[in-house]
């Protein structure tokens, strides 16, 4: 069995980053909200080639709002799961400290990975942009 040695510093290192993401997630939803909004609008008062155009592009932006909720709903669970690890290691629960930290770990690496599937959703967004 591997053995994981922390200290409460260890999980504190997740902190910077997944705040720096989560930061970086709620910027990216706003905008997305933003453009799907005028995009709707715009959407009633378009010729039916544009139409399609935009219906794809809506599309395309609602996908990505699906995968920035669940970065979000990982990177949070990864934040919890590293309080929790430090929260253990104050109370010498070294064990519960382990777990509770390849779980954080865990929850941060799908949140890497969903953001790689929703960098390419905004890239087919922009490929889409260049086809018109």
């Amino acid at each position: 069995m591997i053995k994981l040695v922390l200290e409460v510093n260890t999980p504190a290192f997740l902190f910077s980053t997944i705040s720096l993401l989560m930061s970086a997630y709620a910027g990216r939803f706003s905008k997305i909200s933003k453009m799907i909004r005028r995009l709707s609008v715009d959407l009633h008062s378009s010729n039916s080639a544009e139409k399609q155009y935009l219906k794809e592009q809506i599309l395309l932006f609602s996908k990505r709002i699906s995968y920035i909720k669940r970065l979000q709903l990982s990177g949070i669970s990864s934040l919890f799961c590293s309080s929790l690890s430090m929260f253990f290691l104050l109370f010498e629960k070294v064990i519960l400290a382990n777990i509770s930290f390849v779980f954080a770990i865990i929850f941060f690496l799908l949140c890497l990975l969903i953001s790689l599937i929703e960098i390419y959703y905004s890239v087919r967004a922009l490929e889409l942009n260049l086809e018109l």
